[in-house]
């Protein structure tokens, strides 16, 4: 019984620093493997200047410039480059401790994000059914519609146009959302047009399992 009250408290203890962490030592915890090319101690320096009021930018590995701009309590967006940039949100988990969503996207010729999941330790986890009871690929089918006064013939056809299939994700800042739509990096302006008539760009909140519209 005293071992049983000892596991339950050093687990209590555990649950509790964790969800104490800030989002300074999130970030200052992000291991190489996720951003290889701006080390610990310029990290830190983004998060020094934006609470100096200065500009976060730091001089990264690869000779060019990384920015920090928005830090949170449980939000971080940066520019990695001057074709990638990151965002962090701190989650809510169903019985379990908060996990972190990254969403990474690249801006040329279009964006193109991918979404992935950590523990606030940085090892990576595999949500289930994440979003919508999906893969993020699987969103895809969901960001476009029909209007009403459109022929299924004409529809397809549009959808058609839609190659390579890329999805771009924001999160937001103020809520646990994130917004998803198509983007269409290989047509013409005429074509991105006529495509609009059918784009169905979606709004997925945390539900403390996954990505759900309401």
């Amino acid at each position: 019984m005293i071992k049983r009250l000892i596991f339950t408290a050093i687990t209590l203890l555990v649950s509790l620093s964790s969800m104490a962490k800030s989002m300074v030592e999130i970030w200052s915890s992000i291991p190489d493997s996720v951003i290889p090319y701006i080390d610990r101690t310029h990290r830190l320096e983004m998060t020094d200047f934006i609470k100096m009021g200065l500009k976060g930018d730091v001089n990264h590995s690869l000779g060019g410039k990384s920015e920090m701009d928005t830090i949170t309590a449980d939000y971080i967006h940066l520019t990695l480059n001057e074709s990638v940039t990151m965002e962090l949100k701190r989650l809510p988990r169903e019985g379990e401790d908060s996990l972190l969503c990254v969403v990474t996207t690249w801006k040329g010729p279009a964006e193109e994000s991918n979404v992935k999941f950590f523990t606030q330790e940085w090892q990576s986890i595999i949500v289930p059914k994440a979003f919508e009871g999906g893969d993020y690929y699987e969103l895809a089918s969901r960001l476009t519609q029909r209007p009403d006064i459109m022929s299924k013939a004409r529809y397809d056809e549009l959808c058609a146009m839609i190659d390579p299939v890329m999805l771009s994700a924001k999160l937001s800042i103020a809520d646990n959302v994130l917004h998803v739509k198509l983007s269409l990096p290989l047509l013409k302006a005429d074509d991105q047009r006529k495509l609009s008539s059918v784009m169905n760009p979606i709004d997925l909140h945390w539900d403390g399992r996954g990505f759900n519209t309401k």
